[in-house]
């Protein structure tokens, strides 16, 4: 094999392994939804996802990515509460980016 087609195909190779990431990085970044945290008040992009704790149990959200993270990673994740009031992507819902009522 000439030492040219070695360089082409490494360089294709990486060239669809860079388009691939994009893709993956753009994808998880559109399932993303604007969300305000209780605790600051922020509004941040927050990336859920469902995770299953232990066989057999039903699924439950959790938090994997957060704008406000790392100052923020050890919170309470309140803003789970209201997950299902958020359309995915950067479109802001007003209704759910109200601020939280103090107790």
């Amino acid at each position: 094999m000439e030492f040219a087609t070695i360089v082409w195909t490494v360089g294709i190779a990486a060239w669809l392994a860079f388009i691939i990431y994009v893709f993956w990085f753009a994808r998880q970044v559109w399932e993303d939804r604007l969300m305000r945290c209780p605790e600051t008040g922020a509004v941040a992009l927050v990336g859920v996802e469902y995770v299953s704790p232990r066989p057999g149990a039903a699924p439950g959200l959790t938090v994997q990515r957060c704008g406000l993270w790392p100052g923020r990673k050890d919170c309470a994740r309140g803003c789970l509460a209201r997950y299902d009031e958020v359309l995915p992507g950067f479109t802001p819902h007003p209704d759910a980016l109200r601020p939280f009522e103090r107790l």
